[in-house]
């Protein structure tokens, strides 16, 4: 199996220092094929775990092919309810990372979940390897393994619209750095900085509809990978109401301006399109909650 390049994982909010800090150090890992900004690095091989220890109950990859610089590709999972940690690492890296569990899920009202998103170098080699996840105790058990097999290409796919009950795309034409910002009918701001709408979970929650996540940060930092495109998608039924589409023109790259389409398509119909251009005056200001120009609005009913 070729490890050559890293692997790069982003963890969510809840990415801080582990409750267990058995074998952790301030080793930034930079040797490390896969890094997770935020997680903190262990040297060394994973343990192998025990059946004693939590479970991984499920891995959800938005993704499970890759190619060189393939932005920020999504993964989350469900772990079992003593679990306090996750740890992940690529099969034969010279070490591992530690994420703190994030609070349940909806579906998943007593579990923890994890969050983080991925991408490969620009040195990947094609071909295939192993993503391993351990859930972990407050005592610094690990429970078995749960693996995910990654494919990386040499070339991105030819460019397909991910699938979904509802997906708000952003495409551009150039090497800058524009994202997308989806408000939802609950006021939820998705983009980069909020990559799922789903809210903490509690027991006299409503179930308003499916929740949306953002799939990629392309370009950031003005870190060129060629996508040039950001998606918002909601796999199930969206909550109805209105939806406020913007771009946030984070950065121009050093180039005059950016051509850019946003395309809204429900139920596998187009129901909105819009364009325009981003010059330098968009990149001034904040580039959080609320940042960019409204593109379009539309409704679903």
């Amino acid at each position: 199996m070729p490890l050559v390049g890293a692997l790069v994982l982003v963890a969510g909010a809840n990415a801080v220092t582990t409750a267990c800090n058995g074998g952790a150090t301030d080793d930034p890992g930079l040797d490390a094929y896969m890094q997770i900004h935020g997680g903190q690095f262990v040297r060394g091989p994973m343990p192998a775990g025990s059946a004693s220890g939590p479970k991984v109950l499920a891995i959800d990859l938005l993704n499970e092919r890759t190619y060189p610089n393939l932005p920020n590709d999504s993964i989350a999972g469900t772990l079992a309810p003593t679990a306090t940690a996750v740890a992940v690492g690529l099969q034969g890296d010279v070490g591992y990372w530690r994420v703190v569990a994030g609070v349940p899920s909806y579906t998943t009202p007593t579990d923890p979940s994890f969050a983080a998103t991925a991408q490969f170098s620009a040195g990947i080699i094609p071909g295939k390897y192993t993503l391993v996840v351990h859930a972990v105790d407050a005592q610094g058990n690990f429970g078995l393994a749960d693996t995910q097999l990654l494919v990386a290409s040499a070339t991105p796919p030819a460019e397909t619209l991910p699938t979904g009950a509802l997906v708000v795309t952003l495409t551009w034409n150039n090497d800058t750095n524009l994202d997308l910002h989806v408000v939802d009918p609950q006021g939820n701001d998705l983009y980069w900085g909020a990559q799922s709408t789903q809210p903490p979970f509690s027991f006299d929650q409503v179930d308003g509809g499916s929740y949306g996540t953002i799939d990629y940060d392309s370009n950031a930092n003005c870190e060129i990978d060629g996508l040039d495109r950001e998606d918002a998608v909601w796999k199930g039924a969206p909550p109805l109401g209105t939806y406020t589409v913007r771009v946030d023109a984070a950065s121009l790259c050093g180039l005059p301006d950016a051509y850019w389409t946003v395309n809204v398509v429900l139920q596998g119909k187009t129901i909105g399109t819009a364009t325009g251009t981003a010059v330098d005056a968009d990149t001034r200001g904040s580039h959080g909650v609320g940042a960019g120009v409204t593109a379009l609005t539309f409704d679903v009913e």
